[in-house]
C-alpha cells in the first residue's frame, strides 16, 4: 500500500509476483503517480463518463478483492457502452471490449455467490462464442458450480460440451473426471476419460491425472490396476524430485515434495497393498524427514486418519509437536492418534494442549467438544 503525506491511498498492490525488477517497475510507477488508484479517481472525477478510466478503477477494486466496488464500475462501463464499442483492452493477448470484460467479471461475481448462480457466465458463452475469454468461463463454471454443486443431470450436459470442445485438454478432461469419481456413476466414460487426460499431459502434471485414473479404477473395483496406476505416481515423483535437485542452486535447501507419495501410499491402502504404502510413505520416509515439521506433522495426520501404522503415527505426532509446540492443529492431531489407539487420557491431554494454544474462541470451543466426545468414549469403553 503506498500513502501520500496526509496518509490518503495512493495505489496498492496484492502478492508478489516475480521477476522482482518488474515488481520494483510497478511501484516506482505507482510512486511516480501513473495509473494509480489515487490518479484514476481524480481522472474519474473530472470525467465520469470516460470508460478506459472506469475500466482502470474496476480493475483495481477487482485487484483488491473489492466485488462489491468493481462491479459497481463494471456496471457503469455496462451502462454507458451496451454495446462495446468505446474501447478494448486485452486478455491473453487478445482484445476484447470493455464491455465484454465487464460482462464477464459481472458474472463471475454471481458463481462467487453463496449457493453460485450460473446462468449470467452461460448467457456470457452463448453470447460471445468465439470469444478468448469463452474456454476460461467454462473452466470457471466448471471448478465453482457444474464440478461439485450442479444437479447431476446438468452437470453431465455441462461437462460433455466442455469436453467436446476443448477434447485435448488434459485439465478439461480431468474436470469431468473429477465430477464423476464424485458421482460414482458413468465410470466406463471415465475410466476412458482419465486415461485420455493421462497420455495428453505432460511430465509432472501427469501426477493429478493419474490419481484421478486410479480412484476411478477403486471405483470399479480393479484394485490391481489402482495399484500399477499407484506405481506410475512413485515413478513420476522419483523423477520430479531428481530433476529439482539437478536444477537447485548449490546451498539451497533441499527435501522431498511428499504430496504424491502420500496420494499413492492412500490409493496403495485401499487397493488393500498395505505393505506397499508403507514402503512409499511410512517409518523409512518418516527416518529421513524426522527433523521437518510439516513433513512430520502430515505423516501423523495421514496415518491417522487411515487408522494403521500407529506406533509410527504416534511417534511423528510427538516430533511435530516438539518442532512447533505452539500449532493448534498438531496437538489435535497428537490427540486423534492416541484416541486411535485407545490412549484415551493422553488424548484428553493433547487435546487440551490444543484448547490452551488456538488462537481463536472458535478453536477452542471445537476442541473442548472434542475432549467431552473422548471421555464419552473412554467411559463408554
Amino acid at each position: 500500500m503506498v500513502l501520500d503525506g496526509d496518509g490518503s491511498e495512493v495505489d496498492w498492490v496484492v502478492g508478489y509476483d516475480p521477476p522482482a525488477e518488474k515488481f520494483q517497475e510497478r511501484i516506482g510507477q505507482m510512486t511516480a503517480g501513473v495509473d494509480t488508484f489515487k490518479s484514476l479517481s481524480a481522472a474519474y472525477a473530472k470525467n465520469p463518463k470516460d470508460e478506459a478510466t472506469i475500466f482502470k478503477l474496476a480493475q483495481k477494486w477487482s485487484d483488491r478483492y473489492n466485488d462489491a466496488k468493481s462491479q459497481e464500475k463494471y456496471k457503469e462501463i455496462l451502462a454507458l457502452d451496451p454495446d462495446g464499442k468505446l474501447g478494448t483492452t486485452e486478455f491473453q493477448k487478445e482484445k476484447v471490449s470493455y464491455t465484454e470484460y465487464a460482462e464477464y467479471n459481472l458474472g463471475l461475481g454471481t458463481l462467487r455467490a453463496r449457493p453460485p448462480v450460473p446462468a449470467s457466465i452461460l448467457a456470457f458463452i452463448k453470447k460471445y462464442p468465439e470469444s478468448s475469454m469463452v474456454k476460461e468461463a467454462f473452466r470457471n463454471l466448471a471448478s465453482a458450480y457444474f464440478g461439485r454443486t450442479a444437479p447431476k443431470d446438468e452437470a453431465v450436459k455441462f461437462f460433455e460440451e466442455y469436453t467436446a470442445r476443448y477434447a485435448q485438454d488434459p485439465l478439461v478432461l480431468g474436470a469431468y473426471v473429477r465430477r464423476i469419481i464424485q458421482d460414482k456413476d458413468n465410470l466406463d466414460k471415465g475410466l476412458v476419460l482419465a486415461q485420455k487426460a493421462v497420455d495428453l499431459a505432460q511430465g509432472g502434471a501427469k501426477i493429478p491425472m493419474l490419481q484421478s485414473l486410479a480412484q476411478v479404477h477403486l471405483l470399479k473395483g480393479d484394485k490391481a490396476k489402482a495399484a500399477e496406476t499407484a506405481e506410475k505416481i512413485v515413478a513420476l515423483d522419483a523423477e520430479g524430485i531428481s530433476a529439482m535437485m539437478t536444477m537447485a542452486p548449490e546451498g539451497a535447501p533441499s527435501g522431498p515434495v511428499f504430496a504424491n507419495l502420500m496420494n499413492a501410499a492412500r490409493i496403495f491402502v485401499e487397493a488393500d497393498k498395505l505393505d506397499r504404502a508403507l514402503a512409499v510413505f511410512g517409518p523409512d520416509f518418516l527416518k529421513k524427514n524426522l527433523a521437518k515439521a510439516d513433513a512430520v506433522s502430515r505423516y501423523a495426520s495421514f496415518w491417522s486418519s487411515q487408522n494403521k501404522n500407529l506406533e509410527s503415527a504416534l511417534e511423528a505426532a510427538k516430533k511435530a509437536v516438539e518442532l512447533t509446540p505452539d500449532a493448534f492443529a498438531v496437538w489435535n492431531t497428537l490427540s486423534q492418534v492416541h484416541l486411535k489407539m485407545k490412549n484415551y487420557d493422553e488424548a484428553i491431554k493433547a487435546a487440551q494442549k490444543a484448547v490452551d494454544v488456538a488462537p481463536t474462541e472458535q478453536l477452542k470451543e471445537r476442541f473442548r467438544k472434542q475432549i467431552e466426545q473422548i471421555k464419552a468414549e473412554k467411559e463408554k469403553k
